[in-house]
């Protein structure tokens, strides 16, 4: 099992805005998003690699990100919304889901970590996501 910054917002030492949780992943508000409305799908189980998990997370983390996904395409109202498998900055499998407004330039400027955004701005994205849940 792999410690990691998420393991420690997962256990509530580390604060951050939750859209989701239940007893296999959380689902957050990412910090440093590239796009406005950017979350991170996080299984709770601290492994680094996705393959690695097993089936029933693997499929649920995926499911998981559906959902977020179409919550957030009704509250933000982008014109697509990816999604792309980490776990190479921080050593814990997650996935992130990048509202696309403007999908001229392709997915590549959201592939790199953004500034800090402000906590006020992400609660409140993280309400209008959790309305549309």
């Amino acid at each position: 099992m792999t410690d990691s910054i998420f393991s420690q917002i997962i256990a509530r030492e580390i604060p951050s805005q939750f859209v989701y949780e239940d007893e296999v992943c959380v689902v957050i508000m990412d910090k440093f998003p590239s796009t406005k409305g950017q979350t991170l799908v996080i299984p709770k189980k601290g492994v680094d690699y996705v393959f690695d998990l097993d089936d029933s997370t693997y499929s649920h983390i995926f499911s998981v990100a559906k959902k977020i996904a179409l919550a957030s395409d009704k509250a933000l109202h982008p014109k697509r919304t990816c999604l792309a498998v980490e776990g190479f900055e921080v050593p814990h499998t997650h996935i992130k889901i990048y509202p696309v407004y403007d999908t001229s330039r392709g997915l590549g400027p959201f592939l790199s970590s953004g500034e800090m955004a402000d906590d006020t701005e992400l609660a409140s994205l993280a309400e209008q996501i959790k309305k549309c849940l």
